[in-house]
């Protein structure tokens, strides 16, 4: 049997089914080729490539929430989300996380990026001390880091509370082009494809969402198992994105109809839909 961190509930297993994994060999849990380099900073894997530094410090302060008052949230670097690390495919990233004296707890850092475990590659780093790990970005994409609490213990009112942060690592070669592919009459009157390529040049922008679950500005973790959230966010901010009345009025017609972002799968019922955003045409 084994016991739960979050609940400290025994869970039984099927000991035969043990046994007979045991008298295989067992079970090898690390495909070797998946991941990158990560670890110490010293490898000589690291020789003759671009490292790029991303400090960090892990910050427990109290920001101002929708409807008055405030709430106790957990930063990187003391913002909500914490800074986006960008780097091309190939860089190392040398990422160094401080955590100040007087922190009430130790915080960690898994960065879905390196490919590498938090724990124990990287581990919970104790108030008043910093740690350092590097890893290759090998895979190119859009990945999420977030603290991992207390070695796991905790990681889910750590990231909650504010510890998240995105990592963009782009492609050695660049961005592909786009291809948008419709319909055209030629000259002849016959219909065909018409494929059009464009750049990938484009204006970016990054929307990271999260949802709070609080009790008198404390997190409550039965709220966040009973999907009873607080205040969804967007960047941090509870309806930060709602437009104002100019926006309003060239969208829909009239300076009071707005538009907000609604989930609905977090109802009381608590079933599950699918969603998806909603354009407004430009």
């Amino acid at each position: 049997s084994f016991t739960s961190q979050m609940t400290g509930t025994a869970f039984s297993t099927d000991v035969n089914a043990l046994d007979k994994i045991h008298d295989m060999g067992g079970l090898e849990l690390i495909m070797p080729g998946a991941f990158a380099e990560g670890g110490s900073c010293d490898s000589d894997a690291y020789a003759d490539r671009t490292i790029v530094e991303f400090p960090l410090t892990g910050v427990s302060i109290d920001l101002p929430r929708l409807g008055g008052g405030t709430y106790s949230a957990m930063t990187f670097s003391e913002q909500i989300p914490g800074p986006t690390l960008r780097v091309t495919q190939g860089d190392v990233v040398k990422m160094t996380l401080t955590i100040p004296e007087g922190e009430p707890t130790p915080h960690g850092n898994d960065m879905h990026a390196s490919q590498v475990s938090a724990v124990p590659t990287f581990g919970a780093v104790q108030p008043g001390t910093s740690k350092t790990y590097c890893y290759i970005a090998e895979v190119p994409g859009v990945y999420k880091y977030h603290c991992s609490g207390v070695n796991i213990a905790a990681m889910d009112q750590h990231v909650l509370q504010g510890m998240y942060g995105i990592a963009i690592v782009d492609p050695i070669d660049g961005y592909s082009k786009l291809m948008v592919e419709k319909t055209a009459v030629n000259a002849n009157g016959d219909v065909t494809r018409d494929r059009q390529f464009y750049s990938a040049d484009a204006l970016e922008f990054q929307l990271q969402y999260n949802q709070l679950y609080l009790t008198d500005g404390n997190y409550d973790q039965s709220k966040m198992f009973g999907h009873q959230h607080t205040l969804t966010t967007i960047n941090g901010q509870a309806l930060g994105y709602v437009p104002n009345e100019i926006h309003n009025l060239l969208n829909n017609g009239d300076v009071n109809k707005n538009i907000f972002f609604l989930q609905p799968w977090n109802s009381m019922g608590l079933h599950q839909y699918q969603s998806q955003l909603l354009f407004t045409p430009t």
